[in-house]
């Protein structure tokens, strides 16, 4: 055949062999069979697929991944447990500290309101005396009575005694000593020359004991005090008081509240009560009993105060060793003891720049008391007289002084006393070595027999200190003891000091 012949042919059956045929029972279950196993190989390679990308995907261990994953799993637990120990240290640490300075803080809180309550002076002197018998309540007033009790307080570097809590909680002082000596005259309290020897008010001279307390407005307020006119002590009245006025005196109702002649108040010594009886003032004379007095015996002045209800108490209990004490810092300077060589002096008055000094004991020769003379004649205090104790003090007795050379010269009053000290105090005299006149703080109860350089009448006769309080008045050529005063720059006392630990004085020696 030719070769074209068999392409036809060829391709013809290329033809029928495309064409489907149609397939028997048979083929067609043989083929489906077929394609159900080819499905179910292909099924079972697609789970395994999926298994494969499942465990890629969501870290399905293997077994050596297992392997792998517990020793991470293990080293994850140590690093969380070693987290979870530092958080819990932590915490605790924490809690520690808040327990701790929670509780610290929370005491220190009571505390301070448990000291600010305790402060408050008359809860502290009623917690102090509760069941104390000579603590008493009189007509809602708490007195103290009787001789031994500790109601001491110290204010301006002075001792005090109270008197009474009075139903507002403010607390009634009086001064332990008398402060000066006065007469009393016996008009009005508030206008007698007493009262402006006390209190400060616009008229010049006056307030001259106020201006030696400290800050009375922070610490007092306005004492009230019975100033009735009583006739008879065994019917004691209060329906008048004393108003706006800051230091008064002791009343009958306070002298006889507190025990009268066995009271703390009787010192052995002579002062005024603020009462009057008629023509007549009432006072206490040194055997503590109540007598009258007709104004112008000069004798003792005990100051009376009050400190606020709202004032607490810094330090102390109220004995005599540990007083009540209520400053802050204490400014005053009055009291205090200084040392000068082998001499103990005690300032009785204070300027801006100077302090004045009173000898703490009478001048001595050979450890025996030194007597003299004030004057040949009168109550002038004359460095020039001779034979006089001004010359004796600025000349003899001045050389002898190791410290001569730190005294300050400063001013006496040298005036005559007829019931007004502000006219002793407008006489004036310079001097190295003085004396003490009316109208000084006296602050040495026990010293007694000595010159005063102030005169009385016509000036021909000079005050001097009977004891106990009292000064009369006697002849200028009679023989006396010598209580000496000087002035040094307040510079040199920097601290404060007692009879028993004076402050000891550094200067340079000459």
């Amino acid at each position: 055949m030719r070769e074209e012949e068999l392409r036809e042919l060829e391709e013809k059956l290329n033809k029928i062999d495309s064409v489907k045929k149609r397939r028997t029972r048979s083929e067609y279950q043989a083929e489906k069979r077929r394609m159900d196993e080819t499905k179910a190989l292909n099924l079972k390679d697609l789970k395994k697929n999926d298994e494969d990308e499942n465990t890629k995907e969501f870290n399905i261990p293997t077994k050596e991944i297992k392997e792998s994953e517990m020793k991470k799993r293990k080293s994850d637990k140590r690093k969380l447990s070693l987290h979870k120990i530092i958080n819990i240290i932590s915490f605790i640490f924490l809690m520690t500290c808040v327990i701790v300075y929670g509780t610290r803080f929370i005491m220190l809180y009571l505390e301070n309101n448990k000291t600010e309550k305790t402060k408050q002076i008359a809860d502290t002197i009623k917690d102090d005396n509760g069941g104390n018998k000579n603590f008493k309540n009189i007509k809602g007033d708490y007195y103290f009575s009787g001789s031994e009790v500790n109601n001491y307080v110290k204010y301006s570097n002075m001792i005090w005694r109270i008197i009474r809590v009075d139903s507002s909680g403010n607390v009634v002082i009086s001064l332990d000593s008398s402060i000066t000596s006065l007469s009393k005259e016996i008009s009005e309290f508030k206008g007698s020359s007493t009262y402006s020897w006390l209190n400060k008010s616009e008229d010049e001279g006056t307030g001259y004991f106020q201006e030696l307390l400290n800050d009375t407005s922070q610490y007092l307020t306005y004492t009230e005090t019975c100033t009735d006119d009583d006739e008879d002590i065994k019917n004691i009245t209060c329906k008048k008081k004393t108003k706006k006025m800051y230091v008064t005196l002791p009343s009958l109702n306070d002298y006889v509240n507190t025990g009268g002649s066995k009271s703390f108040l009787n010192q052995n010594s002579y002062y005024y009560l603020i009462n009057n009886d008629g023509d007549k003032t009432w006072c206490v004379d040194n055997e503590g009993k109540i007598s009258t007095s007709d104004g112008k015996d000069v004798i003792g002045i005990k100051p009376v105060v009050t400190i606020k209800n709202i004032t607490k108490v810094k330090t102390g209990n109220g004995s005599k060793d540990t007083p009540y004490e209520i400053e802050e810092e204490v400014s005053s300077l009055i009291g205090t003891y200084v040392k000068l060589d082998n001499d103990i002096w005690q300032v009785y008055g204070e300027d801006e720049n100077n302090v004045k000094l009173v000898l703490n004991d009478y001048i001595k020769n050979n450890d025996t008391e030194f007597e003299n003379k004030y004057s040949r004649s009168g109550y002038k205090f004359d460095i020039n007289e001779y034979g006089s104790l001004a010359q004796y003090l600025n000349g003899r007795y001045l050389n002898s002084l190791g410290y001569q050379g730190i005294l300050e010269e400063f001013e006496i009053s040298n005036g005559i006393y007829n019931g007004d000290y502000r006219e002793v105090m407008k006489e004036k005299v310079k001097t190295k070595v003085g004396i003490l006149s009316i109208g000084d703080v006296i602050i040495n109860p026990e010293a007694s027999e000595y010159y005063f350089a102030t005169g009385s009448g016509d000036g021909k006769m000079v005050y001097y200190n009977v004891g106990s309080s009292k000064l009369d008045v006697k002849g200028s050529s009679n023989m006396m003891r010598v209580l000496p005063t000087i002035s040094i720059k307040k510079s040199l006392v920097l601290e404060h000091g007692t009879k028993e630990k004076p402050y000891e004085v550094v200067y340079e020696k000459e």
